[in-house]
């Protein structure tokens, strides 16, 4: 019986590179529809009349005027 020899692997060729393919220009794209924009603002309300004043307030004292009284101070804590 004979044994059977080892064969060599066969080389495995190069895989050739392919050439690159140059874009083929097309027609111009479409234009985008153009989008809806935001809800328009609603109008600006007119301004309301100022209320009627009514009595005038009492003058505003002139600072450096009499100091409030003073009040009770707190005790102490006891404890």
């Amino acid at each position: 019986m004979t044994t059977p020899e080892p064969h060599e692997p066969s080389p495995i060729p190069p895989v050739p590179e392919p050439d690159p393919v140059p874009p083929v220009p097309g027609p111009d794209p479409a234009p985008a529809p153009p989008q809806p924009g935001p809800d328009p603002l609603p109008p600006v309300p007119e301004p309301r009349p100022a209320p009627d004043p009514g009595r005038p307030l009492p003058p505003v004292p002139e600072p450096g005027g009499p100091l409030s009284p003073p009040t009770d101070p707190v005790p102490p804590n006891p404890l």
